[in-house]
């Protein structure tokens, strides 16, 4: 294009128009959402519309030299996540054509090119008065020197200048990542151990201990290769932190259903583990001289914590504070034994950074970034308390990356500093471990999906459905024709027919979906929202999409809206980890809500298709199914199982039966079905997943209208990085 007809501003191609100037795609005039490295490659490939772009032109593009990325599984992402908005296939496409080992071309047709206007005649005009201002200069005769009061002013001001120029110099450049190593090649989960619980990583310097579904506590060289179990005595432990002289794992036993779990002492040669007196909490941290140990307890995923400290044979406790903003998890002790930082998850289920006192004293957040809504995952100190390390959940919820934060104490630290972004959007990487030679951080890498799949309780296989979608959540609308569901790990609500025909986005972030759910007549979904800073909403949103609109504005958690069979009301939850749940219905015409006797602790309901039944199940501990008849206005309980997970309860479309699952073992899943009449159970299917389930609420599984199980098969890949690091 011309510099006389100006660069494109706006290029249309179909129903899609991206906008250059403000990075923005739309369809039909609804915005879509596009991270920024995948609408660049779109920009590149539209300005070179026909043309192949190779693979190293992207990637010089999208990454300067001296930054830390997979390229080819960077580039593969951001182009796949490309294709998903755009509604494309590598298979089959229509807009961009992958030429294999080579590069990209686009291919479609581009209907219209909007111009941004440029004005050569200013560029002249200011190119021809710089010029006189010159010819100005050489024109006119030299003067004679004079010393002036002036003169010694100005030279001081250089002198001033020169003076912070140098000192600017001395500032040391930003923290950076200068090469990676992947320590691990066994493509397992690495952010949860068998009983599906979080962890920390954890290193001695020469070994990083970590977690699998296969095994509580694994170690790998900080060199590479096989990842070896270590010795734990009982099936589930969970690491919370290391000794000072690292030689011993801090962390909790898993035994039940309780958030607070008993505290443990597991020595790194593996084997030996002592119990930390009787004391029990979720997090935990080693003090720097080894001698004391800081750790949180308070039976609730939403808070209120109280955070302790006590010898580490778990004498002398003291008590510190309460925290009642959330609950802590994890927890880090300074290496210079002054003061504790708390991640705290609130009720939003975002997490904020806290600092306090060793003491319990001057409790405060610490506030890195001007946009609070941002959620961290955890963090960790550099062993000479330089630096902070944590990891960044992106507003998409695609992914992680890692920052970096120059202490106060340090000579160019201070409240001015503003973290440094070590790592890009190509790769996701969280858990970030420094090694304490002080040049090298662990993390895990990789990146999160799912593949929808159904299981034929007649063949007893598992087949992809709707073409192995990473999605989840799935409801049917009656009349059989449309399906809603929740693209996973982002969190969007979608729809299409069956058979993945008319595909439609119905919501866009920040606003998180959950649980759809058909109207009757098949003219609307209601689902569960939540927006940064505030709780879960109930929406409702029309098929052909549209502004979302809140049914009922309350200060309470609403979660698993189900319709009445007259699409008059919803039935209510709460969120399950609060313990204090209850089921209401809300009027969809007024908003007005209704609490229903008797449902105090319960939640995730699910009203019979013909009305007369609720089936809920109990919080927190999710081991009994309770059923309510509208009828007679009285709850019964339906089935009770010790030990187990129990959730996503279904029924049946004749409403005689309810199917629900025991998530207590992600890699080993069990339905059972329970009659209405006679509350009898039996054991409907045992399915073996070695590569585990997933969801964002825990595995997801449901009863198709089929009757067949839909499932979540975990697809992420998760491996352990070595990270070389620059640390000035």
């Amino acid at each position: 294009m011309s510099a006389e007809t100006g660069s494109p501003e706006i290029i249309q191609f179909g129903p899609f128009k991206a906008n250059l100037r403000t990075k923005e795609l739309t369809k039909n005039g609804t915005r879509l959402r596009l991270p920024g490295q995948s609408f660049h490659v779109l920009r590149i490939l539209l300005e070179r519309q026909g043309d192949l772009v190779t693979r190293e032109e992207l990637q010089q593009a999208l990454w300067p030299a001296e930054t830390f990325v997979d390229f080819d599984h960077g580039l593969n992402a951001t182009v796949n996540r490309l294709r998903e908005v755009l509604g494309d296939s590598a298979e089959s496409p229509k807009l961009i054509e992958t030429l294999p080992r080579r590069g990209y071309r686009f291919i479609g047709t581009i209907v219209e090119t909007q111009l941004r206007d440029t004005h050569p005649s200013d560029t002249q005009s200011a190119q021809a008065q710089a010029a006189l201002s010159v010819d100005e200069l050489e024109d006119k005769p030299a003067a004679k020197p004079v010393i002036s009061l002036r003169g010694v002013a100005a030279l001081a001001a250089i002198c001033a200048a020169l003076a912070g120029s140098l000192w600017l110099r001395s500032i040391p450049s930003p923290p950076r990542v200068v090469g990676y190593k992947q320590l691990t090649r066994d493509r397992q989960l690495k952010n949860a151990n068998p009983c599906g619980a979080p962890y920390e990583l954890a290193t001695d310097g020469s070994r990083v201990f970590f977690s699998e579904p296969s095994s509580s506590v694994k170690q790998v060289s900080a060199g590479g290769g096989d990842a070896i179990s270590v010795s734990v005595p009982f099936p589930c432990f969970r690491i919370f932190d290391i000794s000072p002289d690292k030689t011993e794992l801090l962390g909790e036993a898993q035994d039940g259903n309780e958030f607070d779990q008993p505290l443990w002492i597991l020595s790194t040669s593996g084997g030996l583990a002592r119990r930390l007196g009787g004391l029990s909490g979720h997090s935990g941290a080693w003090s720097p001289d080894g001698r004391r140990i800081a750790y949180a307890t308070g039976n609730s995923a939403v808070g209120p914590d109280t955070l302790y400290s006590a010898a580490k044979d778990g004498t002398d406790v003291r008590k510190l504070l309460e925290i009642k903003s959330g609950h802590a998890d994890p927890i880090r002790w300074s290496p210079d034994g002054k003061v504790l930082r708390l991640f705290v998850v609130d009720k939003f289920s975002t997490t904020s950074l806290y600092e306090v006192g060793v003491n319990g004293n001057n409790l405060h957040a610490v506030k890195l970034f001007s946009n609070s809504n941002r959620s961290l995952l955890e963090g960790n100190w550099t062993s000479d308390g330089n630096y902070f390390l944590f990891s960044v959940l992106r507003d998409d919820m695609t992914g992680s990356d890692l920052f970096a934060l120059r202490e106060s104490h340090s000579l160019f630290g201070g409240r001015g500093a503003k973290p440094v972004q070590l790592t890009t959007e190509a790769l996701s990487l969280w858990s970030p471990t420094p090694n304490p030679n002080g040049k090298q951080l662990f993390a895990i890498g990789g990146r999160i999906r799912g593949e929808v799949v159904r299981y034929d309780l007649k063949t007893k296989r598992l087949e992809p459905f709707l073409s192995g979608i990473s999605g989840e959540q799935l409801d049917f609308s009656k009349d059989g024709n449309w399906v809603a569901y929740v693209s996973f790990p982002e969190s969007v609500l979608w729809r299409s027919r069956l058979d993945g025909s008319e595909r439609v986005q119905l919501t866009d972030r920040p606003l998180t979906v959950a649980l759809p759910r058909w109207s009757p007549d098949g003219k609307r979904i209601a689902f569960s929202g939540l927006l940064p800073g505030e709780t879960w909403k109930a929406y409702i949103v029309a098929l052909q999409g549209g502004k979302p609109e809140i049914v009922s504005q309350t200060e309470n958690d609403q979660m698993d809206p189900t319709w009445s069979p007259d699409g008059n009301s919803l039935i209510i939850g709460g969120r399950f980890e609060s313990g204090t749940t209850r089921i209401s219905t809300i009027d969809v015409r007024t908003g007005s809500v209704t609490p229903i006797s008797g449902s105090d602790g319960l939640f995730s309901p699910r009203t019979s298709p013909d009305g007369r039944y609720i089936v809920a199940l109990n919080s927190p501990e999710e081991t009994k199914l309770t059923l309510f008849d509208k009828q007679t206005q009285e709850w019964s309980e339906l089935m009770y199982l010790a030990n187990a997970t129990l959730s996503w309860p279904s029924w049946s479309s004749d409403s005689k039966s309810v199917v629900v699952a025991d998530n207590s073992d992600l890699r080993h899943l069990v339905f059972y079905q329970i009659s209405i009449t006679d509350h009898k159970v039996r054991r409907l299917a045992a399915i073996e997943l070695p590569e585990g389930l997933i969801g964002n609420f825990s595995g997801w599984s449901e009863v198709s209208p089929d009757g067949s199980l839909l499932l979540l098969r975990d697809l992420s890949i998760q491996e352990i990085y070595a990270l070389d690091v620059e640390l000035p």
